[in-house]
């Protein structure tokens, strides 16, 4: 009597105590997986710090030497071009010394992003923006349609060849944002000629 006893009180304490063990190892599994997406995300992040600085760094001195009109984000990596710089007004063309910026830049930029961080990129993005004047559709289309004109100068053969154009014509993406992403003042006044722009921007991805 004394060991059936004895044999059902330990069942029930086994029983009783599974749970309790079960919970711990539940906790320690969802912490080591949050512990791994805090490391990811402080990886990619590194990346493209460091990507960012070493595009900045590449393409200084053709900035300074050759007074290119570009604006480079130090923090992003991302180059903005003017409307003014790329096209006439309602135009999607680009314009003559836009084509000779791009030879310049390009070249030198693509060098950059792609010799030391090439396995982390995942896309080479082209967006075209407007500004708020004129229907979203009208400029959904131009946006789209100049953000085209660039990849293709890109990777088209007036541009002629450099290194790592090859892979830059597998990961390019032109997208037109229309007025999506209107640049605004202090004020919260829509700056119309900052909006009207054109960006290159890569993506990143970390095996």
């Amino acid at each position: 009597m004394i060991n059936k006893y004895r044999r059902t009180v330990n069942k029930e304490f086994e029983e009783s105590s599974f749970w309790p063990t079960f919970t711990d190892l539940l906790s320690t599994v969802l912490m080591v997986v949050i512990l791994i997406l805090f490391s990811s995300e402080s990886i990619t992040g590194s990346v493209e710090q460091d990507l960012a600085k070493n595009v900045s760094n590449s393409v200084e001195k053709a900035l300074k030497e050759d007074g290119l009109q570009v604006e480079v984000n130090k923090d992003t990596g991302q180059v903005t071009f003017g409307e003014k710089t790329m096209f006439d007004t309602d135009s999607f063309e680009l314009k003559p010394e836009a084509k000779e910026i791009l030879k310049t830049f390009i070249p030198k930029y693509v060098s950059a992003i792609y010799k030391d961080y090439g396995d982390n990129i995942s896309k080479i993005i082209i967006e075209g923006h407007t500004d708020d004047v004129g229907s979203y559709i009208y400029n959904l289309d131009l946006s789209q349609k100049r953000a085209y004109s660039v990849a293709e100068f890109m990777v088209g053969e007036e541009i002629g060849n450099y290194e790592y154009k090859d892979k830059l014509t597998k990961d390019i993406v032109a997208i037109g944002r229309s007025q999506a992403e209107l640049i605004k003042d202090a004020n919260d006044n829509v700056n119309r000629d900052a909006s009207r722009r054109v960006e290159i921007k890569y993506e990143i991805k970390i095996n």
